[in-house]
């Protein structure tokens, strides 16, 4: 009889872990990023010198990062993900405008569009605020 009690104990504990894995939280859209398990974007409007002609020029990138407090200190401040570069063609090839309009940015290193819905006043509210 042991080894039977001892079979069905074992196979109750992988059950339990397989349904923990499986188990996801997922947090409204209103709530704040740090409630939806630590992942935060950063939005980034950069000055880029190309190699080939040595001239500058303006560009837009998100970055994603699976944790927030890996994003913000530590030896290796990569991120997981980066979309491709993006440059306002109405404008000049100037920075995106992030606020009050839509943006779709594709990351290539996976595949993922990400729909921007960024409020006009975003620039206004806390770190990790839901704009």
């Amino acid at each position: 009889m042991k080894p039977f009690t001892l079979y069905i104990a074992s196979f109750a504990f992988v059950t339990s872990l397989i349904d923990a894995a499986s188990a996801q939280t997922q947090a409204p859209r209103s709530e704040t990023i740090a409630k939806r398990g630590g992942e935060v974007n950063y939005l980034a409007n950069c000055q880029r010198i190309s190699l080939s002609t040595g001239l500058d020029y303006h560009a837009s990138y998100m970055t994603w990062y699976a944790d927030v407090d890996r994003s913000l200190h530590g030896p290796n401040l990569r991120p997981d993900s980066m979309s491709n570069e993006y440059r306002d063609w109405s404008k000049g090839g100037d920075y995106l405008r992030w606020e009050g309009q839509q943006q779709d940015i594709y990351f290539s290193d996976s595949g993922v569009t990400v729909q921007t819905h960024i409020d006009a006043d975003a620039q206004s509210r806390d770190f990790t605020a839901y704009v």
